[in-house]
């Protein structure tokens, strides 16, 4: 009677020459059904990539829309500042944390503040103050900061400066802590006024900065 023998594979020879080859072909299933895992991730990943795209393209048109409907009439003061929020806020719920939305709502902010609707123009930024990018970050609160002074909210103005600090942003930073210096003075918390007036002379060095803080130390102690 015939003995049965293993049919030969010379892929697994081939696979066996090598420690890795070996445990290969040992463990072919496990292998394979790791690869597939992964082409299918990666086939995964470009359908999402290709749908978030797809997605950025018709928020990017909702915002166009109003744009070209609304801004240029907010600016020719066609519209009423209060209108304008309103159509905004409507148009904002849509494209939820969009960040194609972030220049519109900064132009607009502007031209809010610059028409004296001051709560406007902080409504319009509050739709894009959750953004990670921190540049973007010292654009909308370092607006909100000025439009919460104004309003006399310093508490918030401070707030809004501090997250500029916290973000850790080198734009207008001897700017930044000089503000804050400033409110806090404005609050009555002298240390914490002192701290960063100090801070913008020893580390910040932009030499107007550094006068006014000299300025303002000098006022607090005579």
């Amino acid at each position: 009677m015939a003995t049965a023998t293993t049919p030969h594979n010379p892929v697994d020879e081939a696979l066996y020459e090598t420690e890795l080859g070996a445990f290969i072909a040992k463990n072919k299933s496990s292998v394979i059904g790791l690869v597939v895992l992964i082409i299918l991730g990666v086939f995964a990943w470009g359908g999402y990539v290709a749908y978030k795209s797809s997605q950025n393209d018709k928020l990017g048109a909702v915002v166009y829309e109003f744009k070209a409907k609304s801004f240029d009439s907010l600016v020719t003061k066609k519209i009423a500042p209060a209108d304008y929020t309103k159509g905004y806020l409507e148009m904002a719920s849509k494209v939820g944390s969009f960040v194609g939305l972030t220049p519109l709502a900064i132009n607009s902010s502007d031209e809010l503040t610059k028409q004296g609707d001051l709560e406007g123009s902080l409504k319009v930024l509050e739709t894009v103050k959750d953004q990670s990018n921190p540049y973007i970050i010292y654009f909308i609160h370092s607006r909100m900061a000025v439009n919460h002074e104004d309003l006399g909210n310093v508490d918030k103005a401070i707030a809004d400066l501090e997250k500029i600090v916290k973000a850790n942003v080198k734009v207008m930073e001897s700017k930044t802590y000089l503000d804050l210096g400033r409110l806090y003075l404005k609050k009555g918390e002298k240390a914490k006024a002192k701290t960063n007036f100090q801070y913008v002379i020893d580390n910040l060095g932009q030499a107007e900065f550094v006068k006014l803080a000299k300025l303002y130390l000098a006022g607090m102690e005579s």
